[in-house]
């Protein structure tokens, strides 16, 4: 049975329900290690009076849980202020990426996904106004004549956005359910700052940064980052196997990501119907008319990324404006 005080922790992000979140408390934090978690938000003198302990065993508590992504830090004139995660996401993300996670965690993690985490998902997607993610498209899929705004084109991001970081895809890392690179996924702004500060992510170049979004379109993965037009944190490079959101979208059609501004378009004049767009294709979008001889796209299925640009061996597919730029949220 397991401790009631990792339940406690469960329902302080909201999850108190779950049978496996408790679990992964419990593999995170020793009995003693919780009680600093339940004295927080403070710092470590404060921790340190609150649980009868000195000031050097609290912060060396303290440094630990960071690096395991319990906790997060906030430096401040009055000294570095301490909180614990808020919620399940918070939670997720940064716990997979302890670097030193064993695989028991990791699989048990997994476990939360494969069982769990749908009806989750179910649940918060009916009050979620919008979702907290979209999808970017490859900037040459995007034809000539139309407008790609900055916030829209994964490469400008990375121009302006600074540190940049790379860091395991946590979705990979915990479901293995393909062979797609796994050190793929980019931490850029403040985000990129606490991936290095904590370990879980290496500092990288521009030049990397690209490399690498080149390296996951080569791949078949779909840029996805935050769901606004400013303020980014991260550039997921996502799968249709391992991914959290996009096997839900597909098979259950849960709104749990955005399309692009943009959607496939076919020139029939040159598409020669070879399919290869379909194959490449996650959502279903694309299908070949038989009768015809060229491939066909739904446009209200299509989410925008621009992979079947990439496997279109006559040019016939590009991507055309269907949204407004205030599709994209403030």
């Amino acid at each position: 049975m397991t401790d009631e005080r990792y339940v406690k922790l469960a329902e302080k992000i909201g999850m108190g329900s779950s049978e496996l979140i408790p679990r992964l408390f419990e593999k995170l934090a020793s009995a003693e290690e919780t009680q600093v978690l339940f004295a927080l938000p403070g710092d470590a003198s404060s921790v340190a009076k609150a649980r009868g302990i000195d000031t050097e065993a609290s912060q060396k508590m303290l440094d630990a849980l960071y690096r395991k992504g319990l906790i997060f830090k906030k430096v401040t004139p009055e000294g570095t202020q301490y909180r614990m995660c808020r919620d399940l996401m918070q939670f997720h993300d940064a716990t997979i990426l302890w670097p030193e996670a064993p695989r028991d965690y990791l699989d048990l993690w997994n476990e939360f996904m494969e069982n769990e985490w749908p009806a989750f998902s179910e649940l918060a997607v009916k009050f979620m106004p919008r979702p907290v993610a979209r999808v970017i498209p490859v900037s040459e899929s995007v034809d000539a004549r139309q407008q790609i705004l900055a916030f829209e084109d994964v490469r400008q991001i990375i121009e302006t956005e600074t540190p940049v970081a790379v860091t395991n895809c946590t979705c990979r890392l915990t479901a293995r359910k393909c062979d797609r690179p796994v050190e793929i996924c980019l931490q850029v702004g403040k985000a990129g700052e606490y991936a290095i500060d904590r370990g879980s992510g290496r500092k990288i170049d521009k030049e990397e940064a690209l490399r690498l979004l080149q390296e996951a379109e080569d791949a078949g993965l779909v840029h996805v980052t935050m769901n606004r037009n400013s303020g980014f944190h991260f550039i997921c490079n996502c799968c249709n196997d391992c991914c959290m959101t996009f096997p839900l979208l597909i098979e259950r059609h849960l709104n749990l990501c955005d399309p692009s501004r943009f959607a496939a378009e076919i020139d029939t004049e040159v598409c020669e119907g070879c399919g290869s767009c379909v194959e490449r294709c996650y959502f279903g979008a694309l299908e070949v008319d038989e009768d015809a001889g060229v491939c066909i796209v739904d446009p209200g299925v299509c989410m925008g990324c621009g992979l079947c640009h990439s496997a279109c061996p006559t040019g016939a597919l590009r991507l055309v404006q269907v949204r407004d730029a205030d599709f994209i949220p403030i």
